[in-house]
């Protein structure tokens, strides 16, 4: 297993010890906005690679449980797997894969080997109070964004709790969105809403949601429509232009 203690800069990807913190880690930057990979595990467990080629640099962050690589995107936006490969290129965007896995050292060789597993819930996005489970996360840093392969589910705990699933989820690391698409269901205590798609803005404690329509069930009552604001918090919802609604009576 390489190690590296001192500090030196690629055109991207930076491989460093700070003076904080002696994990491994790699950096990328996008508009100013600060992207890193840090192996948490101790010194005796996991492994931190390099890999030169023709092409470019592949840095390799194997964590074993319980222990999870840390991707940090931005300033509030985190992901956690076992294992994350971040690819630098001669030509062409830095990338990111973070998803479940393994990876060995072969002494004869003086290589790494590893393997991808996605799988349920082998990554997890968290963003405030919400966290929501994946197969495999992929990052592109030519366009910022991060996009979480479903099936998804996520929880976000509070006052009531919120739990739902999705297809998948897209983060926008210019602005700070994240988006949850392709089928989004919630369900807040008795109250059960369908949408296609979802802004979720977690530092507003809101959510807008799109469809055609967004349904959402309580009970007795059912309200329709295509574009509602929900309240992460206690699950209440205001419909944004034409509402259709039914309440059944004894």
């Amino acid at each position: 297993m390489r190690r590296w203690p001192w500090l030196f800069m690629l055109p991207i990807v930076l491989w460093a010890t700070a003076q904080a913190d002696f994990r491994p880690t790699a950096t990328l930057t996008y508009q100013g906005k600060r992207i890193t990979v840090v192996k948490t595990s101790p010194d005796e467990l996991g492994l931190a690679w390099i890999e030169n080629s023709d092409q470019g640099v592949r840095f390799i962050f194997y964590d074993p449980s319980p222990y999870r690589v840390e991707l940090t995107l931005g300033e509030n936006t985190q992901a956690f797997a076992h294992l994350a490969l971040v690819e630098q290129p001669d030509a062409g965007p830095s990338r990111i894969v973070l998803t479940d896995g393994e990876a060995t050292y072969d002494p004869e060789r003086d290589a790494v080997r590893y393997r991808t597993r996605p799988a349920d819930g082998a990554v997890a996005v968290v963003k405030g109070k919400v966290t929501v489970w994946g197969q495999e996360l992929s990052y592109d840093n030519d366009r910022g964004l991060a996009l979480l392969k479903g099936p998804l589910r996520f929880v976000r705990e509070g006052e009531t709790k919120l739990e739902g699933r999705a297809g998948r989820l897209v983060y926008r690391l210019e602005d700070g969105e994240l988006w949850l698409l392709d089928r989004v269901v919630l369900r807040q205590g008795s109250r059960e809403t369908e949408a296609d798609k979802a802004l979720v803005l977690e530092d507003q404690g809101f959510a807008y949601l799109y469809g055609d329509p967004v349904i959402s069930r309580d009970k007795d009552q059912k309200i329709q429509g295509r574009r509602v604001r929900y309240d992460l918090k206690i699950g209440d919802l205001w419909v944004l232009g034409e509402i259709t609604g039914e309440i059944q009576t004894p």
